[in-house]
């Protein structure tokens, strides 16, 4: 078994109101990776992550399970959590030891109550947030107004990394503000055919890059120079900014998905790799008396 180093293991946390995609995401995780040759579902009550019984009667979530995977050079721990607040204690729990909160909202809905209550818990913390709209796909979901729920109940420190092309019927397309490159998914998602923005869109992307190159330059007064000798900020320095911005939870970043399509999973866990910190990158938490815990 291939061992990996602190620095080489990140800890996530898969949370969200029920029925956000959490545990779809999560089968879609171990699919991407090829740690399963094939996806079950939360209908067919054949999902890695919910294998208990009154999982399968509820056709839900009950219990936090820890799952893991390889992508590239790293380990992924995985922590899929119920949606309901009647669990609400296996969520908490999880956030304790996870070093990175993936947040699924639901591109039909925005942020909905049970959001908000793990919010709560995730802002107590000050974990590193990754916010993931999820089922863009579905022919009610509406990413404008999803953003802005995001925007309204949780500042503008969500900043967005993507976002989709043809929300609703259809989708298959995310333009990437980061790489600055348009991604099409086949009718099966995986991995994408990476594509140049289209004209009518350039405008709106370079306005959104901008904003994404001044939010990572802000968390870095290094970053900030370079940002004002050059213009610009290349995408090494930007994850780096991005990356100090998580750490003292002053930025989070906000993904475009289809869990259920296998679409936008696989760049979401490449920028998990590049950009969310580790362990061993992680401030160890301090006692009421301030005293760093080991």
């Amino acid at each position: 078994m291939k061992v990996f180093d602190q620095s080489h293991i990140k800890n996530i946390v898969l949370v969200g109101g029920a029925k956000s995609g959490k545990t779809t995401l999560a089968e879609t995780m171990l699919y991407e990776a090829n740690l399963i040759s094939r996806r079950g579902t939360v209908e067919n009550n054949n999902t890695v992550s919910d294998f208990h019984e009154i999982e399968h009667d509820r056709g839900m979530s009950v219990y936090a399970t820890p799952l893991h995977t390889e992508w590239r050079n790293y380990k992924i721990n995985i922590i899929d959590t119920p949606g309901l607040d009647d669990f609400v204690g296996e969520i908490v729990s999880s956030l304790r030891v996870a070093d990175t909160c993936v947040m699924l909202i639901n591109a039909q809905h925005g942020v909905e109550v049970g959001t908000e209550l793990v919010w709560n818990h995730v802002d107590r913390y000050r974990k590193p947030v990754i916010f993931a709209v999820n089922q863009l796909d579905h022919p009610n979901a509406d990413f404008e107004d999803t953003l802005s729920s995001i925007k309204e109940h949780f500042g503008s420190n969500a900043v967005l990394m993507q976002y989709p092309y043809n929300a609703g019927t259809g989708f298959d397309s995310i333009i990437d503000l980061l790489k600055m490159t348009m991604y099409k998914f086949g009718p099966e998602g995986g991995k994408p055919e990476k594509l140049p923005i289209p004209e009518e869109e350039k405008e709106r992307a370079n306005k959104l890059h901008n904003e994404l190159v001044e939010k990572a330059a802000e968390n870095d007064e290094k970053l900030m120079e370079l940002y004002f000798e050059k213009g610009e900020l290349n995408e090494d320095e930007m994850r780096m900014g991005l990356k100090v911005g998580m750490m003292n939870h002053e930025v989070f970043p906000v993904f475009c998905l289809s869990a259920l399509q296998n679409m936008g999973s696989g760049r979401m866990m490449g920028f998990i790799d590049n950009v969310a910190p580790s362990y061993a990158e992680m401030p160890g938490e301090q006692s009421e008396e301030g005293t760093v815990l080991e």
